[in-house]
Parts: C-alpha cells; structure tokens; sequence
C-alpha cells in the first residue's frame, strides 16, 4: 500500500482525538495553539503510519477512509476556520471593551461552532466505524487512548 494512502488515511484516524481537545478547552488565551496542533494532524507524520500498520487496514478499507476523508475534510476545514476567527473575536472582546451582553453573545456563538464541528466530527467518526472491523475498531480506540495520554 503506498505511502501516500496511508498518510491520507491516518490523517483522518487521528483528527477526532484532536478536535476533541480544542473543543473540550475552554482556555480561550490557548485556543489557537490549539487549532494549529488540529491543523497540523491533519498532516500525518510517521507516528501515524505506525497506527495505520497497526490497524492492518486492507487496500478497500483504505479506499472507503479516504473517499470519507474527502467527503468530510473541506467541511472540517471550514468550520474549524470560522471556530478560529469566532473564538479569536472573543478573545479580541474580552480584552477590550465589550460589554457583558455583546461578550455573551460572541460566547454563545463559540459554542455553536463548537457543537456544528463536533457533530462533523462525529459523523465521520461513525462512517469510518462502519469500514472497520470490531477487532480494528477495538485497536484503533486503544491507540487513541495511548495518544491521548501521551499527550497529557
């Protein structure tokens, strides 16, 4: 299996766990660190191959991941850019001189954003679980897991 089809998929096997931590962070003076770590997963390194061997995907599997990848990464990458000029928006209110209601309101729409990329996110996630299989769905959580500790 090539190289390059196997970046494309794990790139979209490792953004979940990612865009789960930019959501669940509500740090607002972080948050673009944040988005930048999201962004940059979306570029899979070696670490990331090792996670696709793992999983042991077949050539077809493979093909359905990316087509999903495909189907979703343009709404993904769009709905993460309108989350950052929001969020940086806020940030921009909270430091100067927005009044509590205009602050509330800029907040409320943070957490729109947050909840439409979230449910893009779990969408995928639930088309991606279709293509695996129990024992590489099994796998593939407990890597996850893995990473979200290392990254703690």
């Amino acid at each position: 299996m090539s190289q390059v089809l196997i970046s494309a998929v794990l790139g979209l096997l490792v953004i979940p766990l990612n865009i789960s931590s930019v959501l669940a962070n509500p740090n607002y003076n972080n948050v673009s660190e944040k988005f930048s770590q999201t962004i940059q997963v979306q570029r899979p390194g070696r670490n990331q191959n090792r996670i696709f061997e793992q999983l042991n995907l077949s050539d077809e599997q493979t093909k359905k991941i990316i087509g999903i990848r495909e189907e979703n990464q343009q709404e993904i990458r769009q709905s993460l850019q309108n989350l950052r000029n929001v969020q940086e928006e806020l940030n921009t209110m909270i430091t100067g001189k927005g009044n509590d209601n205009q602050l509330r309101k800029k907040h409320s729409e943070v957490l729109q954003l947050r909840q439409e990329l979230a449910e893009l996110q779990f969408n995928t996630l639930l088309k991606i679980r279709e293509v695996l299989t129990p024992q590489q769905l099994q796998q593939w959580s407990k890597l996850m897991q893995q990473r979200r500790e290392s990254l703690q």
